[in-house]
């Protein structure tokens, strides 16, 4: 299931900052989206012209993204803002043509943050996993 018109309504960003270009499955306590890498990224023109990976930054915004979109499941239209890295590590690299799945679970709530626990995946394999935290700011 893909709700690609619904994300801009959902999420603040916009291309080339858009990071989440599908969802696959959205629940309770989390949700399955995606990012399809291409070759027209503007990050490959530098990272890395004869060797592209996708940056671990990107693919940390891509999971901050997703948790911010299931933040913003019920079209509150709240700003939904990266506040911060728990925990990451990086496991394998992400290229053009991959199709970035991301899995985020929330965790906690506490004071206004939300924590949770995210993983980034190419062909069911590990490419990120992350604690993130995100909170809500006014627009």
């Amino acid at each position: 299931m893909s709700l690609a018109p619904n994300i801009l309504s959902l999420l603040p960003h916009r291309p080339p900052m858009l990071m989440v270009d599908g969802v696959r499955e959205l629940w309770e306590n989390g949700c399955r989206a995606f990012k399809q890498i291409s070759w027209s990224e503007p990050c490959f023109q530098g990272h890395f012209p004869r060797n592209p990976i996708f940056p671990g930054v990107l693919i940390i915004e891509a999971l901050a993204q997703a948790c911010a979109l299931w933040l913003n499941r019920d079209g509150s239209g709240r700003l939904p803002i990266f506040a911060g890295i728990t925990s990451a590590r990086f496991r394998r690299k992400v290229q053009p043509g991959d199709t970035l799945e991301l899995s985020i679970r929330f965790l906690s709530e506490r004071k206004g943050f939300y924590t949770f626990q995210t993983a980034a995946s190419v062909d069911e394999q590990v490419a990120c996993e992350a604690e993130l935290v995100v909170c809500y700011r006014d627009a």
